[in-house]
């Protein structure tokens, strides 16, 4: 039986793609992985997810994600507030999953609609519906002796959110997005983003999600 060569060659270019990922590291130094382009690495990350290999994932999104990638950020703060596991530290492992997700998936959102390189707000409705803010206290990302850490503060007033969300919905140059982020650091509700990103990455390298984590919410 023959075999055509439409076939051959897209079973060998399945493969080379295959074996490009699974050179990826977690931190993305010196991976493989970074022969692929922008759209290779985002479409293989979105089927990595689906096929439950979130270590894959993470190691395609989050070295596009810390360049500043606004897509790879938003797209990394969608599957957070999904199955995708952050990584943790020890000292963090007594906070509630659910909010320390959406802790990052705020950072993310936020950094990910000011973002110089394909800027993504699509997870602005998400992370301002009011219903989220009418709890009390509410808990962010905090920055502590360079590792990533997690308080719970007051939630801003409604006003302050409303201005925050607007000047994120609008933001259409790196100069508005910087106020912007100014502006949420003041709220209290992220920290910058070098020193999230260098924490992050201090962590990431013992971060092995295997399989995507199963949500009870």
């Amino acid at each position: 039986m023959s075999v055509s060569t439409r076939f051959i060659v897209k079973v060998c270019g399945g493969l080379l793609v295959f074996s490009l990922v699974c050179g990826c590291d977690l931190i993305g130094k010196s991976s493989a992985a970074s022969t692929l382009t922008r759209e290779e690495r985002l479409r293989v990350a979105a089927d990595a997810y689906f096929n439950n290999q979130c270590e894959k994932q993470w190691a395609l999104l989050w070295p596009m994600a810390r360049e500043g990638d606004g897509e790879a950020l938003s797209e990394l703060a969608f599957e957070l507030g999904g199955r995708l596991e952050i990584p943790a530290s020890d000292s963090d492992m007594n906070v509630d999953p659910g909010d320390k997700s959406f802790a990052n998936v705020l950072v993310m959102t936020i950094y990910g609609a000011t973002a110089s390189k394909h800027p993504d707000k699509r997870n602005l409705h998400y992370i301002f519906d009011p219903a989220r803010w009418r709890k009390g206290d509410v808990m962010v990302v905090t920055i502590r002796s360079g590792q990533i850490s997690y308080s719970a503060i007051k939630a801003p007033p409604p006003v302050s959110m409303t201005e925050l969300e607007n000047c994120l919905s609008q933001a259409n140059s790196s100069a508005s997005g910087d106020r912007c982020v100014a502006q949420a650091i003041k709220l209290g509700l992220i920290p910058s983003f070098s020193e999230y990103s260098k924490a992050i990455d201090a962590v990431a390298t013992s971060y092995r999600p295997n399989h995507c984590v199963s949500r009870p919410w």
